[in-house]
């Protein structure tokens, strides 16, 4: 009987230690003084204690929120010291926040990707002209409307360095 109680607690143990190992313990005393403890938090009214939480992993570095009874305290640029009273954000406050920068990020890492297809668009176009400048021959250019006119020597050589210019502007 107590090998048998005793292969079901080495079975059962193992099992309960990832439960175990994520729940944050409270400690408290109830009306009668009895000390309590549990991963569950005590009504609110009770004073109580964590004891801890125990990671198994490694902490992530998140952004500090303000504890509630934490001072900011701000210095102007004479060196005077300006304090303002921190207030805490809730859970969902803090979620939404996340959510307003993440959305913030993405809209940024649009744009960049935006700017950085316009740059390669540009270097392209650029190292093009810099080509059909660079090879010579007869060179036209057409106007607004739509009839040609070549280009002289002066043209050539000017419209060569523009070009030499924007490669060197939108090309890394």
């Amino acid at each position: 009987m107590k090998i048998g109680v005793f292969l079901v607690w080495v079975a059962l143990l193992p099992s309960l230690v990832p439960v175990l190992a994520h729940a944050e313990i409270y400690k408290w005393k109830d009306k009668d003084g009895i000390v309590r403890y549990s991963d569950v938090p005590p009504p609110s009214n009770i004073k109580n204690e964590s004891i801890g939480k125990k990671n198994t992993k490694a902490p992530v570095q998140a952004p500090a929120t303000p504890s509630e009874n934490s001072t900011t305290v701000i210095t102007n640029k004479d060196g005077a010291i300006v304090s303002k009273e921190a207030k805490p954000l809730t859970k969902e406050e803090a979620a939404a926040q996340r959510a307003k920068d993440a959305e913030a990020q993405k809209k940024v890492d649009a744009a960049k990707q935006a700017e950085l297809k316009v740059r390669q668009e540009n270097c392209a176009i650029s190292r093009r002209n810099l080509a059909t400048y660079t090879n010579g021959g007869r060179i036209f250019d057409t106007d607004a409307k739509g009839e040609r006119s070549y280009l002289g020597d002066e043209d050539i050589a000017r419209k060569k360095v523009e070009a030499q210019r924007d490669v060197e502007k939108y090309c890394d």
